[in-house]
């Protein structure tokens, strides 16, 4: 076999290994710890309800599970009180949601797919010192949070019960 030949074969042996050891996998991304926009709805967002209170919204992607954007709005919750220098916080309410996206048709051709994205909205209340036993610190609720959310693999098997949840509470096909 010409030097050129062997060269090339070992080159694509490689890749076409590490393509088909991807391909059982599930490689729908999850939400990651960051503010939602227009272009990116996964993520927090944030509304002020007064100097000590606020409300935090987090979004996932389809294949988010519900604990995982939890966590986000809860981490994004103690960020809240650390920016704002308020030492300690208590999540008061907790809502879970789903987003029901249709699908579009483009005039000129071409469609997106439908799309579901569960939510959840949490109430915070915050405070200078620990008005009771729930109340936990910002700073270290953060740093832990954040690091759980940077360090956490989301099994293939959880990302695919999570968009089958909430494809199904939208109606849509799984």
């Amino acid at each position: 076999m010409p030097r050129s030949k062997l060269a090339a074969l070992l080159t694509i042996i490689p890749c076409a290994a590490l393509m088909g050891g991807c391909a059982g996998t599930n490689m729908q991304p999850v939400a990651s710890f960051g503010a939602s926009n227009v272009l990116s709805p996964s993520g927090y967002s944030q509304k002020k309800i007064s100097d000590t209170q606020y409300q935090v919204q987090a979004t996932g992607t389809e294949a988010t599970p519900k604990a995982r954007i939890e966590k986000i709005a809860v981490a994004r919750a103690a960020q809240i009180g650390v920016e704002e220098k308020l030492k300690y916080y208590k999540v008061t309410n907790v809502q879970y949601g789903v987003t029901c996206e249709k699908k579009v048709e483009f005039y000129k051709g071409g469609s997106t797919a439908p799309g579901s994205r569960q939510t959840v909205l949490v109430d915070v209340v915050y405070a200078k010192e620990p008005v009771d036993s729930s109340y936990v610190s910002t700073k270290e609720s953060f740093e832990s949070l954040n690091g759980e959310l940077n360090n956490e693999v989301v099994p293939a098997d959880q990302k695919a019960a999570a968009e089958q949840e909430a494809r199904a509470a939208c109606g849509q096909a799984t």
